[in-house]
């Protein structure tokens, strides 16, 4: 009697385990209540491993969508998933790395996602017309969400290959590298770089309040186009060293 029972209760178990295995993520996704601004598509594979052909936001498609979950991270209180993105994007964007969500809140590590400059340029508002060219890469090493930004934040931003071309010249300022942290809440960056067009070193600082900083000193080079630099007059005199200094403030 006693082998039956048990041997009913390892059937029902296994069955159990199997259903849970082979769950259809598309039917998950309909029991889950709706997102104001995001629309899923083509959903198919398991909440486990799976894909989505089509993710929008806000009406903004950011393209294809792989996850692979790490078992692992459930024994740890986390759900932890290995992702790719970004296929067939209208920003051409891609991105790898692990993303999750844990009593914290959601977190990434050894996140990578890349896309041309040109594409934020959409988004930004400047007084000059001007030509961005180059491209973005965000990598974050370590990254917990804590409201309004963040409690940890390990990465860095680079653009490669850039220029910026406008109706006084064309820009070459070389690989600028920020490094990206966070302080109390804070998001802050340490950018430099250096070029035969130009040389510059500030940081930005982004508060809890949506205020920001910028503080730093920028030097034209032998390539500085000769048309910009009469611009230059505007911002005083430089420094012994030949740098100007910059100093803005103000709330997004």
């Amino acid at each position: 009697m006693k082998y039956k029972i048990g041997l009913g209760v390892s059937f029902g178990a296994v069955l159990v385990a199997s259903l849970v295995a082979h769950i259809p993520a598309n039917w998950v996704w309909q029991q889950v209540p709706p997102v104001r601004g995001l629309k899923v598509s083509g959903m198919s594979g398991t909440p486990w491993q799976g894909s989505a052909s089509r993710v929008e936001w806000q009406g903004q498609n950011y393209g294809r969508l792989q996850w692979d979950m790490r078992i692992g991270s459930l024994l740890t209180g986390k759900a932890a998933f290995d992702v790719r993105f970004g296929q067939g994007s209208d920003m051409s964007l891609n991105g790898r790395g692990l993303v999750g969500y844990g009593s914290a809140g959601p977190f990434a590590e050894k996140l990578l996602v890349s896309m041309p400059a040109q594409q934020v340029m959409k988004y930004a508002r400047v007084a000059v017309p001007a030509t961005v060219a180059g491209n973005l890469e965000l990598t974050l090493r370590d990254y917990q969400y804590q409201s309004p930004y963040c409690s940890v934040l390990d990465g860095s931003l680079v653009w490669s290959a850039g220029s910026v071309s406008s109706p006084l010249g064309e820009l070459k300022p070389g690989p600028v590298i920020a490094d990206l942290k966070c302080d109390q809440g804070k998001v802050v960056a340490a950018v430099n770089q250096d070029s035969k067009a130009v040389s510059s070193e500030w940081q930005a600082e982004l508060a809890k309040n949506q205020s920001y900083s910028l503080n730093g000193w920028f030097k034209p080079g032998a390539e500085f186009p000769p048309q910009l630099g009469k611009q230059l007059k505007w911002l005083g005199n430089p420094d012994p060293k030949g740098r100007y200094k910059i100093d803005y403030s103000g709330r997004l």
